[in-house]
């Protein structure tokens, strides 16, 4: 296996490293490494015969392996750690010598590791730093309530759309269906003697237009159908069918009946039981919807002032964004763009035109989630606001509720995907949110 060679050799002192470090950039810190010749040499062969006491070898006691036999065999993997070693060891003295705050780790391509022609481990790597964010006051931050009562017409249109759900549906009968039956039949749009659509099974009601027809016709023309019915309406042969030759000519929608179904609301008394044995009677049903309506107005309301606030007050914090995370985050999205594209039959040319139709735009967006996303971070900094394993615990268990499945499950899940990161900003983005929300000054309208 290959050696481990992050601590130097028992009895030595830590060589000091070669540096040169750049932070004349307000967001990136460029260092220069070099370790001369003789220093990484002598950390390979420390490497070799860390490989040597944990091997056996034909011919050889253990830990008496030749060096050379030693560099033929396994000479390249060390020394790639050993490139690895120099490089975490740059990477952790520019931070502690220079009080730096990094966003992420270097990313360094494996050719810009190449050997100097001496010998010597050369090599120029840059990292994003922490910009330095100064808050505005975050307590008392006015802003005007805008919730507004639950009327009586709210109560009484939400009643209507639960009896509307659970309505049944029976037979129209000789009298035809109303302005909210349905009819299951066959569909054809006709011109010119030739059939250019033939669906057959089709739903069909007052709002379900077929395209190139008049919804006002159709809702009048479809009121009273019975079963039986032929029913014609004149159209525009749309552009989606598949003979070229009839689109957008003048023809006919025809339908052919085969059931038609009035829709049945339940009566008050089978209403209150489908609902629960909380609804006894219209009084209780009344109260309980307005309940419910005020409860999701209230949500509404507390997203409303907790995104004002956070706008605001990223608004008002003026720092430089590093360019090499806009760059990344702006090539995912727009990567994203693709893989949807694809995924839906797109061709090449027609990717490549919308990735740079997308480009702006997904800069700005880009741009626009980094800068919030630091000032969040330095929100909870600064008030000590942290995301506990009971956070994430409990979002995961709302997640496997959402989703009827286990919070094994979903952890597992995240973990798979290393989506476990990803979580933990959105916790603590909620924590800033509410943050703010409680500690505002929140006005009643004049």
């Amino acid at each position: 296996p290959p050696p481990d060679p992050q601590a130097p050799p028992r009895g030595r002192r830590r060589s000091v490293l070669q540096l040169e470090v750049d932070t004349s950039a307000p967001t990136v810190a460029k260092v220069s490494l070099n370790v001369p010749a003789d220093e990484f040499e002598k950390q390979v062969r420390t490497g070799l015969r860390q490989v040597s006491q944990n091997m056996r070898m034909k011919g050889f006691r253990p830990g008496k392996v030749p060096l050379a036999v030693l560099e033929k065999r396994f000479g390249e993997g060390v020394r790639s750690d050993v490139k690895e070693h120099f490089l975490q060891r740059a990477y952790g003295q520019a931070v502690e010598d220079n009080e730096l705050k990094p966003l992420s780790h270097p990313r360094i391509s494996p050719d810009d590791l190449e050997m100097a022609e001496d010998g010597s481990f050369a090599v120029q790597f840059e990292f994003p730093l922490r910009p330095t964010i100064t808050l505005p006051e975050l307590r008392g931050l006015a802003i005007v309530s805008e919730l507004e009562p639950v009327l009586d017409e709210q109560v009484d249109a939400t009643i209507d759309d639960i009896r509307s759900q659970q309505s049944t549906p029976e037979d129209a009968g000789e009298e035809g269906i109303d302005e909210n039956g349905f009819v299951v039949g066959d569909l054809k749009f006709e011109a010119d003697g030739k059939v250019a659509l033939d669906r057959e099974g089709m739903r069909l009601n007052a709002s379900s237009v077929p395209p190139g027809v008049d919804a006002e016709a159709f809702a009048d023309g479809l009121k009273g159908a019975k079963e039986g019915d032929r029913l014609e309406f004149p159209m525009t042969i749309p552009d989606f069918v598949e003979d070229e030759d009839l689109r957008g000519s003048e023809g006919t929608c025809v339908i052919e009946v085969q059931q038609a179904m009035n829709l049945v609301p339940p009566s008050d008394e089978q209403l209150f039981e489908m609902l629960g044995d909380e609804i006894s009677d219209m009084d209780s049903l009344r109260s309980t919807v307005a309940e419910r309506l005020g409860e999701a107005a209230q949500q509404r309301e507390e997203n409303r002032i907790e995104t004002a606030l956070l706008d605001r007050v990223i608004e008002s914090c003026a720092f430089d964004v590093p360019e090499t995370m806009v760059e990344q985050q702006t090539g995912a999205r727009l990567e994203q763009l693709a893989q949807e594209l694809t995924s839906q039959g797109r061709s090449e040319e027609e990717i490549a035109q919308a990735r740079e139709e997308q480009s702006e735009l997904a800069r700005a967006d880009a741009e626009k989630g980094i800068r919030a996303l630091l000032v969040v971070e330095t929100i909870a900094e600064a008030e000590e606001l942290l995301v506990t394993r009971e956070d994430l615990d409990g979002e995961l268990g709302t997640i496997a509720e959402r989703n009827q499945t286990t919070i094994d499950e979903v952890r597992e899940y995240y973990a798979q995907n290393n989506l476990g990161q990803q979580l933990s900003i959105e916790i603590l983005e909620k924590k800033v949110r509410r943050f703010l929300r409680e500690s505002a000054d929140l006005q009643e309208p004049s």
